[in-house]
């Protein structure tokens, strides 16, 4: 029995273990243990497949696989065997890749960690079962450039181009600073060095981590995971924080070019990894719900880890908008909408709007109030709480009251746009998350919560007049 074996035998013997109600309701989980970054996000055979990186054997990380899943609506998941184990074709751990749609084949592209020297291979399967090209991996240490070394070289993204394959890896260089090499081939075996796609010049963080590069609009976007990320006033908070270039690309030096610097991909606690899609003629985006820095997980739990809920991204000059994708209406249910008016200092609740498993959105007129704060998963004891400045234009999102007994980060203040008195937001609220988008996606703010489920209502509180407009939809 090979290690991939060994894993789906344990998977399938303990997954009945967790309940459905001790998971979330529309964002993906592993059935049982550990999942980290989203992997090989690609469309093959008319469904979505997703692979992320699993320790089924326990709720923390350890020896990598990649799990894998299919869907066709991003809410009901097909959970199929293990894709990669560690050691069972080439030696080491199976860490974070891409994948593409080539015919009638899907193509995996991963990193193999082994000894603490990092290389990429590729393999090729069916949907359900794969197959290393090589013995060995196909981008090995010798084809690094010199200044770069086997240590920290990961996370490959591949896409093809004029019948060439072209994959980007992050390297940390011999300063200690991450850059996004690019590599090509024409038959996934033999590959070449041919640049330098971009390089950290020291403003932004160490290493680079999974790097993700596509075209949206007429422009191009590259996407880096940043560690060791020092915050500047309102930006870069996390330790681990996800910056977003958009620029052009010059194809004949094989250069990244950006407009200007990088952006806050998402301005929450728990966003990490993500991962772009196009398909259908949209760009789809999905990240890993966590962080590396909070240890938030439940006393007894059996999974630890969860997905975004996919978003379509869209370009707006230079800024990327993120909106949840549209798959997610058609699971609406109990539809329900109003209308109100807030008055000074008067907390304003209607039950009709509780639930901890629904979209939310609140378009806000300002009368004459200077704050706004809205309590979500809320009861007399428990909340998570959005406040507004609505004149210093800023808003903070804080789950300090949300159930944690750990010492974590619990608040954060951006600044956000409110144009003639009027303000958007989207929220989504799961079991065990809530995610803000801002002015149809500008900003947005992701973060996990532990939460009873029976704090479930919504509460409005504000120092003057606002007129507040309210779908919900609840989603089953």
């Amino acid at each position: 029995m090979n290690n991939k074996e060994k894993a789906d035998e344990y998977f399938s013997k303990n997954k009945s273990k967790i309940k459905d109600s001790d998971r979330p309701v529309y964002h993906f989980t592993p059935d049982i243990g550990w999942m980290n970054d989203p992997n090989g996000f690609s469309y093959f055979n008319g469904e979505y497949h997703l692979f992320y990186q699993y320790n089924p054997y326990d709720i923390k990380w350890g020896p990598m696989h990649w799990g894998h899943a299919k869907t066709r609506d991003f809410v009901n998941w097909d959970r199929l065997p293990v894709a990669l184990a560690p050691d069972d074709e080439i030696k080491g751990q199976c860490f974070s890749g891409t994948a593409i749609t080539d015919n009638d084949k899907h193509i995996l592209v991963y990193t193999v960690h082994s000894n603490d020297k990092e290389e990429q291979t590729v393999e090729i399967g069916d949907g359900v079962n794969y197959k290393a090209v090589s013995d060995k991996p196909v981008i090995g240490i010798d084809k690094l450039p010199k200044g770069f070394g086997g240590v920290d070289f990961r996370d490959p993204k591949i896409w093809k181009e004029d019948n060439v394959y072209y994959c980007i890896a992050s390297a940390k260089n011999d300063r200690g600073f991450g850059s996004i090499l690019l590599f090509e081939s024409k038959d996934l075996l033999e590959w070449k060095y041919v640049g330098i796609l971009f390089e950290n010049d020291g403003k932004y963080g160490k290493m680079w981590e999974c790097p993700d590069f596509f075209k949206l609009g007429n422009k191009y976007v590259l996407v880096i995971s940043v560690m060791g990320m020092q915050a500047r006033k309102r930006k870069y908070f996390n330790g681990h924080q996800v910056i977003y270039f958009v620029g052009t690309y010059d194809k004949s030096s094989y250069k990244f070019i950006p407009n200007g610097r990088g952006k806050t991909f998402d301005f929450g606690f728990d966003f990490y990894a993500p991962q772009s899609l196009y398909a259908g003629g949209r760009t789809l985006s999905v990240a890993w719900l966590h962080d590396w820095s909070n240890d938030l997980t439940l006393d007894g739990a059996k999974w630890c880890g969860q997905t975004t809920f996919p978003r379509e991204l869209k370009l707006e000059g230079n800024d990327i908008y993120q909106m949840p994708a549209g798959e997610l209406e058609s699971h609406y249910k109990n539809k329900y909408h109003t209308s109100f008016i807030l008055n000074r200092n008067k907390e304003y609740i209607d039950n009709d709007l509780n639930s901890r498993t629904a979209r939310f959105d609140f378009d806000i007129e300002n009368i004459d109030a200077d704050k706004l704060t809205l309590f979500l998963a809320a009861n007399d004891e428990y909340n998570s709480f959005i406040k507004i400045n609505m004149k210093k234009k800023t808003l903070k999102f804080s789950r300090r009251f949300s159930g944690l007994c750990k010492d974590a980060i619990d608040e954060r203040k951006i600044d956000i746009d409110i144009c003639d008195g009027q303000l958007s937001l989207s929220v989504l609220v799961d079991r065990f998350s809530i995610e803000i988008f801002v002015n149809k996606g500008k900003e947005v703010l992701t973060s996990r919560i532990y939460t009873p489920l029976d704090a479930n209502e919504i509460r409005f509180l504000a120092d003057g007049k606002l007129k507040i407009d309210v779908s919900k939809n609840e989603i089953e």
